[in-house]
């Protein structure tokens, strides 16, 4: 979803007649689109930004956007006196103009407003990968899984118009674009209510597969708790559609998934990709998480075992950290640092050798 922001946001400023540098510290503006899905992810853009803090002669002007910038807002103008703006990801679209109002009027703008963007921000024709381009069908999300910040820095989930989307796709077509990629937080999550009926998102990939021009068609990512059969028989069927899926299951203990808010059970999961595999036979990828507060030694195990019995393809493993607003937090982070790294060291060698084909 990020890189489709940064890849929208550079091609508004390229038709304002702005160019693209290399070198940040030989910029006249340099954006930092941040996440904060992880700790990492912060810490790493933090230092960035610092990086800019001694620059005396032609300092760039600095803007802190994205996720990060919702979830931490004003702090970031009181650490960093020298970032000129803060702007949350509903106001991406407002972008350019503030860039041109601090210039003008030398002054520090902050929008950190939860909102629906606006259309203009998908407008620009610049697609930084040739013959491939991601299309955003939903930001947000509603599904407030404990460990996950989302819904609190990009909103609750807010699906774009079928005919918008379709619109994009058919932009990319005509710019000889053969590839499309869906993107939502949770694609399933998509029922967009449109007089009398409901456009789900087999409903949307179906109308986007019918488009002339279009060779290859994928998505990301499905959430367990939604991803239906209907799909899974509109993959097996469809000479477009990419056969595979991307199906986290952060945890296998019922235990864990329960705390995790995740909606589904261990059982259910199984069954899901069993019956994913029987109907579209395709390549599997997951996330995991591990080291999530009060998992014992029992509950990884369940872990591991989901990994040795359904061999993903590919498989995202991430030691838990606490998350400004999450659910989670008001958990006590108990899991010692050094069994979360243990069980991330298992789990990352298991994956390689399933990859590999051991």
């Amino acid at each position: 979803m990020n890189d489709r922001d940064t890849e929208a946001l550079l091609g508004l400023f390229l038709d304002k007649g702005y160019s693209a540098s290399d070198d940040p510290k030989d910029s006249s503006v340099v954006l930092i689109n941040t996440c904060s899905v992880r700790d990492h992810a912060e810490s790493r853009a933090l230092s960035f930004v610092g990086t800019f803090r001694k620059l005396k002669n032609k300092k760039p002007l600095v803007g802190v956007i994205g996720c990060m910038a919702r979830n931490t807002g004003e702090k970031i103008f009181e650490k960093m006196p020298y970032v000129d703006l803060i702007c949350g990801p509903g106001s991406f679209s407002d972008i350019p103009h503030y860039i041109e109002k601090i210039q003008n009027e030398k002054i520090r703008i902050i929008d950190v407003e939860d909102k629906e963007r606006n259309e203009s921000f998908y407008g620009a024709n610049l697609r930084l990968e040739p013959g491939h381009a991601q299309v955003v069908i939903s930001t947000g999300c509603s599904n407030y899984c404990s460990y996950c910040v989302v819904p609190y820095v990009r909103g609750d989930l807010r699906l774009r118009k079928p005919e918008d989307i379709l619109t994009e796709v058919k932009k990319n077509i005509s710019l000889g674009i053969i590839k499309v990629t869906l993107l939502g937080q949770n694609v399933n999550d998509y029922k967009y209510k449109e007089e009398s009926r409901v456009i789900s998102f087999v409903d949307l990939l179906k109308s986007v597969e019918m488009l002339e021009g279009i060779e290859e068609l994928d998505f990301i990512t499905s959430q367990p708790r939604n991803t239906t059969k209907d799909l899974f028989t509109l993959m097996a069927k469809s000479s477009k559609i990419k056969k595979h899926l991307h199906l986290p299951f952060q945890s296998g203990s019922n235990r864990i998934l329960d705390l995790m808010n995740r909606g589904y059970s261990r059982e259910q999961y199984l069954d899901l990709v069993s019956e994913y595999k029987e109907i579209v036979g395709g390549t599997l990828s997951t996330d995991v998480i591990v080291g999530f507060p009060t998992e014992r030694e029992d509950d990884f195990l369940q872990t591991k075992s989901i990994l040795e019995s359904v061999r993903f393809n590919h498989a995202y493993i991430f030691k838990y950290s606490p998350r400004m607003r999450a659910e989670s937090t008001k958990l006590t982070d108990d899991v010692l640092r050094e069994t979360k790294e243990r069980r991330h060291r298992i789990l990352l060698d298991l994956q390689k050798k399933i990859s590999k084909g051991g």
